[in-house]
């Protein structure tokens, strides 16, 4: 009987101790649930095709951020979990976030927003240039663009290379990138909207938007409320000054998306333009972010893209004139300018490619970025890391005192590296444990005097990798 008295007082005190957790986690996740049933709300008003809305997958996938929603943790745990699910969902660009600013705000904040230098890159190899652009987002791409025409035209280049390996899209800056190759105005395509499937059972055909008006315009915006207004918006692209008339070779791979794969689809139609790589990922729709209950944030397809050359691109992709693993797709480009042969090039290409698999993430290149350099937008001041063999990373950087945020990734943001936990301090001298997700939470650093700090990125065991941060 003493005992059972001592076992009674011992789960009294514990839950004398934790009264209001399970509280919380039962609110929390009502909550969720609510938030559950407002993205089915939106989605049934507001995607493009409701058929798509009807298959067992999409059933089952509600299924699956229903169960979320009922056994999340957190906000953000139930943001990840949705996001990974809808990685792999019927139809893409459906993304959940918590909301930084409201969807009205966000719409206004992508038209005006200026990404940072590292969205355009112009580089010479001889007289052959070489165009990288990594997204098709920001008022400041576009005018790059415009401007890496320029210095094109200038210097006289013989052919040019234009890098879309990992554009994940965006907005309007392909449009520039496209008009000054095109020597001729080219119908390319038409945005398909909800409207346009509430009348009809079959897909477009080009004959359906020749007698429409081309869209014109720069604002993310405004297309979004006039591509809802219409069953079908005709895309158009005409050429500009300075025109380009060398060969072109566009490089893609299976990350080259959205507003990428439409550039990219646009660019093929020209016989002076040859694409290397592999299909792109085919996810060519328009999305719409919409305000939800309790601070989150979906972005909702509202229209589908067909193309006149070759119809629906969205799980499609757009195939590459030459098929090749995208790491070595310049190398490739450039044998070709230099007029070396396929059968004399593809061999050391192989036996490259053989190399760089022994490199952990094949060869993608990790930078440090956080609060100390505004996560990559000031440019000059985001360190890459060099790899060192064995599976390590090192870069060196100075830091100014203060606390900063901070994690490691690639440019394209596939993945990174951060925090088991939120709020993760790293401790100078001391071994950290990593996890590698897309969107794991930041790491916490304090310096408390300017200092070169060198970071090892260590992922030999792929289920424990670990950074440690010395004083150089």
């Amino acid at each position: 009987m003493k005992q059972l008295t001592l076992l009674l007082l011992t789960i009294l005190v514990y839950s004398c101790q934790n009264p209001s957790s399970n509280k919380k986690d039962e609110a929390l996740n009502r909550d969720l649930i609510s938030v559950t049933d407002s993205i089915s709300q939106l989605m049934s008003m507001f995607h493009y095709n409701p058929e798509e809305l009807k298959t067992e997958q999409y059933f089952e996938l509600e299924e699956k951020v229903l169960a979320l929603a009922k056994s999340a943790k957190t906000n953000q745990e139930f943001v990840n979990g949705f996001n990974a699910v809808w990685s792999e969902g019927p139809f893409s660009h459906v993304r959940l976030s918590m909301a930084e600013r409201s969807a009205e705000e966000m719409a206004d904040f992508i038209d005006s927003i200026r990404v940072g230098e590292q969205s355009v890159s112009l580089d010479w190899i001889d007289k052959n240039a070489i165009l990288t652009v990594s997204t098709m987002t920001g008022v400041d791409t576009k005018e790059r663009v415009f401007q890496a025409y320029r210095d094109i035209d200038k210097n006289n280049a013989q052919s040019l290379i234009i890098d879309l390996r990992k554009n994940k899209g965006g907005t309007f800056a392909g449009v520039p990138l496209i008009g000054h190759i095109l020597s001729d105005s080219v119908d390319a395509g038409v945005f398909v909207s909800r409207k346009w499937w509430e009348n009809n059972s079959r897909a477009p055909q080009l004959s359906d938007g020749e007698g429409l008006s081309s869209w014109h315009g720069w604002s993310i915006k405004t297309f979004w409320k006039d591509v809802q207004q219409e069953p079908l918006t005709r895309v158009k692209f005409g050429p500009m000054n300075p025109h380009f008339e060398g060969p072109v070779y566009v490089l893609i791979s299976t990350e080259t998306a959205s507003a990428a794969e439409f550039a990219v689809d646009a660019l093929a139609r020209e016989k002076k333009v040859t694409i290397i790589g592999e299909t792109s990922a085919g996810e060519m729709l328009s999305q719409k972010m919409y305000d939800l209950p309790n601070g989150f944030q979906l972005s909702v397809p509202i229209a589908e893209y067909y193309s006149s050359r070759i119809g629906r691109i969205e799980g499609k992709g757009v195939k590459p004139d030459i098929q090749i693993d995208q790491r070595v797709a310049l190398d490739l480009a450039l044998s070709i300018i230099n007029e070396e042969k396929l059968e004399d090039v593809i061999p050391k290409l192989e036996a490259k490619l053989d190399e760089m698999d022994v490199e952990p993430f094949s060869g993608e290149k990790l930078y440090l970025f956080g609060s100390m350099n505004d996560w990559g937008k000031k440019w000059n001041d985001t360190p890459e890391f060099t790899y060192k063999g064995n599976g390590v990373f090192e870069t060196v950087t100075t830091f100014q005192k203060g606390n900063y945020e901070f994690k490691i990734a690639p440019m394209s943001w596939d993945f990174d590296f951060g925090a088991n936990s939120s709020k993760q301090n790293v401790s100078v001298g001391k071994k950290t444990s990593l996890v590698r997700v897309p969107g794991s939470s930041n790491l916490m650093i304090n310096v408390e005097d300017e200092v070169k700090l060198k970071f090892t990125l260590d992922v030999r065991n792929e289920k424990a990798e670990t950074l440690i941060v010395s004083k150089i």
